[in-house]
């Protein structure tokens, strides 16, 4: 999803955010009703929402923003949203509006910390199963040495906040970090001990807590299964789509007068279907997106959505004449990424994603893909329990989103490899980066840490 909605001039297709009352009705009517409540200007858990047109060539999409409440806004607890938009995408208005607003609900869960929800702890002081520290791969020494790095190594002895998930693998409660359950967690007081600052990876809302579930577990494994592919520059199998219902959907992103598209199987050794794209436009600007499915085809729908989403609701950054001239170790947050590789040197650094010369069809049992919500959750678990990775939720819905009938979490893989917002904050020390090329036949030994692909990931 991309963290960097920007506007382009001319392209709203109102002059401004729907609102109040009358004007929202237009917008909202086709909206479930538990997410129509879910907005208001005055104390909604979402602000406002509007519709973006799309230019001609553009895919035959609808796009929308929603702005969620910002719990920054609530209390000096509360370092407030990382994301000032929420948007949606799909084929029908009603679809991108009801992503949107969803999107939204679950970023303001999401970044809404609970301090009652917590206890104060170090790890040897808690009673009963906890992460150990060994079990979330964080930063490396070299990194901890850095003058003025934020955080502290995360130990048996640390002093930080706990808060309890459930192991949908053991079956039993665990304590993990707070950092880590929520995507913009600061301390909560000043004997509190920082080891990160938010994994943005795994939240999700949905109207059951199974498909919210689902859905946060799809996300983590997507981008475990990028991080591999980019700190290692592999150069994995391309994916023939022409021939498959995606590319008619999505026949404008095929148009080799404006566009080269290519979309790789990234799929890693949990086997669940994951994919990455890439597009280019004929002077040289780029998008990206990446999903991973129970179903291939699904992975490569939804892969081709991120891409359209990204561009076409960010083209006033794209084409901006007064984009910032940044080097690798300057790119601090998700919002410098795609300006980063908008630099007409940057993109050539994403070459290497689609450079393989082995193309590869999409046939496979994608049954599981329409199994009931239970079976499919299951499924994936047990994908993960065969790789020794364990599946924790932490329900991080409110009161209010609660009594709307939604569902928002937050799922944690501990040993996944995770998106980094700064590359001065690279996580880089979870084994599955050496070692999992290595099982796929993809290396013949794993790489040196002075090795890995120094070029900043391109997720906004």
């Amino acid at each position: 999803m991309s963290r960097a909605l920007i506007r382009r001039s001319g392209a709203w297709s109102r002059s401004q955010f729907e609102t109040g009352n009358s004007a929202n009705k237009g917008l909202t009517s086709t909206l479930p009703e538990h997410l129509r409540l879910a907005i208001s200007p005055q104390g909604g858990i979402v602000r406002g929402l509007m519709n973006m047109s799309s230019d001609p060539g553009d895919p035959r999409l609808f796009l929308s923003l929603a702005t969620p409440a910002n719990p920054r806004l609530f209390g000096q607890e509360q370092y407030g949203l990382i994301d000032f938009f929420a948007s949606g995408m799909g084929f029908t208005p009603e679809e991108a509006n009801t992503s949107a607003v969803a999107e939204a609900v679950e970023r303001y869960c999401a970044a809404y910390v609970i301090p009652e929800r917590t206890v104060l702890a170090a790890w040897n002081e808690l009673e009963g199963d906890a992460l150990h520290p060994d079990e979330l791969p964080l930063f490396t020494k070299e990194q901890y040495e850095q003058w003025q790095f934020p955080y502290r190594p995360f130990t048996e002895q640390s002093r930080i906040r706990w808060i309890q998930s459930y192991s949908l693998t053991t079956g039993r409660t665990k304590w993990v970090p707070a950092a880590i359950a929520w995507d913009s967690y600061i301390p909560q007081s000043g004997d509190e001990e920082s080891i990160c600052f938010g994994l943005m990876t795994g939240s999700a809302a949905g109207s059951t807590k199974e498909q919210a579930m689902i859905s946060g577990l799809l996300e983590i494994i997507e981008r475990d299964s990028f991080m591999i592919m980019w700190y290692n520059s592999l150069s994995l199998p391309r994916l023939d789509i022409l021939e498959t219902p995606v590319s008619e959907q999505f026949k404008e992103l095929l148009d080799p007068s404006k566009f080269t598209l290519s979309v790789v199987d990234t799929t890693s050794d949990i086997g669940i279907p994951s994919a990455f794209g890439l597009l280019t436009t004929r002077d040289g600007k780029v998008s990206v997106g990446g999903s991973a499915r129970l179903s291939m085809e699904d992975a490569v729908r939804k892969t081709l959505m991120e891409i359209s989403q990204l561009f076409i609701g960010n083209k006033a950054q794209i084409y901006s004449k007064t984009l910032p001239s940044l080097l690798p170790h300057q790119v601090t947050d998700y919002g410098l990424r795609l300006p980063y590789y908008e630099q007409p040197f940057a993109n050539e650094e994403l070459a290497f994603t689609v450079a393989s010369d082995e193309i590869r069809g999409i046939h496979e049992d994608a049954s599981i893909a329409l199994a009931p919500e239970t079976d499919r959750l299951q499924y994936i678990v047990d994908c993960l329990s065969k790789r020794g990775l364990e599946v924790l939720c932490v329900d991080v819905t409110t009161d209010d989103v609660r009594q709307l009938g939604l569902h928002v979490v937050k799922m944690i893989i501990p040993g996944t490899v995770q998106l980094p917002r700064s590359e001065q904050e690279r996580l880089v020390t979870s084994d599955r980066i050496y070692k999992t090329p290595v099982e796929l036949g993809l290396r013949s030994e794993p790489i040196r840490p002075e090795d890995l692909n120094n070029s900043p990931h391109p997720f906004p």
